[in-house]
């Protein structure tokens, strides 16, 4: 008998909900992105410094390209969050994450990455505005070994070369992080993680910018992250909570997509820890209908 909670029923990403996402054929995907963009737009929207505003725009992402005439083909709209300000603010406290490792920004400038965005714009009094940060969400029809990569990937090189700062989710367990020195976690690589957020500051400079990676592994909760925004500016963000919020006003999320009966879709692309982990939930949820 399948059993459906409208609570998320662990602490973080949703494993049984993540799997059937990915593997379900339909833009499924899209769905979801769709809805957790726009979610994440309004959590930044009502935390932001006077001075900065959150919009939406389009991805840098595509979601395919036509094999004739090598064009970029777009299908549903991906959205990205803009904030944008009109003087700079005061820096906040931060009760952040410490990142499970950092890296010099310029690494993480490849011919291979791929990833999902939202963007940060600053303004002034005169209307004019620029962009801060950007936010990316990781599509699969942009990770490798997708062949539509290479397209995120020169836009999102472009991104960070302009001085903008680039936050980057990945709840994309099946594949490689677009960002090859990262240790793959479906090659299970010492040291990698279902889970990913990547957070690229190339400021003073980019030789001296840094990547912050937080790694978390099913079940665990989405850590929080600083986003950076102008010089020292930067917000302390929950997207734990954004998720949680995210699955519990879709329906179809957790009355169909995730049942906690059966394991995960592909179960075995998790590794012997986190199918451990997924296991053991489930035998907890399975007592509760006992």
């Amino acid at each position: 008998m399948p059993i459906h909670i409208r609570e998320n029923q662990y602490k973080g990403v949703n494993a049984h909900l993540n799997s059937y996402l990915q593997n379900q054929p339909g833009g499924w995907w899209e769905v979801f992105h769709s809805n957790h963009i726009a979610e994440i737009r309004n959590a930044i929207d009502t935390i932001l410094p006077t001075g900065y505003y959150a919009l939406n725009e389009k991805s840098l992402q595509i979601d395919t390209i036509d094999t004739t005439t090598g064009q970029e083909q777009r299908g549903r709209t991906k959205l990205d969050v803009g904030i944008y300000g009109t003087r700079p603010a005061n820096s906040t406290a931060s009760a952040t994450a410490t990142p499970t490792a950092v890296i010099p920004v310029m690494e993480t400038i490849d011919d291979e990455d791929s990833l999902s965005s939202v963007v940060i714009y600053q303004g002034d009094s005169t209307r004019n505005i620029k962009p801060v940060t950007r936010i990316e969400l990781l599509s699969p029809t942009n990770k490798p070994p997708s062949s539509n990569s290479h397209f995120y990937v020169t836009r999102r090189n472009e991104t960070i070369l302009s001085g903008i700062n680039l936050v980057e989710i990945d709840y994309l367990h099946q594949t490689p992080s677009p960002i090859w020195r990262l240790p793959s976690y479906p090659r299970r690589e010492p040291d990698s993680y279902p889970y990913m957020i990547l957070v690229s500051n190339p400021h003073p400079t980019l030789d001296e910018g840094v990547t912050q990676i937080f790694g978390f592994r099913v079940d665990d909760p989405i850590p929080f992250v600083d986003i950076p925004l102008l010089g020292d500016d930067k917000i302390l963000f929950d997207l734990n909570t954004v998720y949680h919020r995210n699955y519990i006003e879709n329906r179809y999320f957790y009355e169909v997509a995730a049942d906690y009966e059966q394991k995960p879709m592909n179960f075995e692309t998790y590794d012997e820890d986190d199918q451990r982990r997924i296991e053991m939930l489930m035998v907890e949820i399975s007592k509760k209908f006992e």
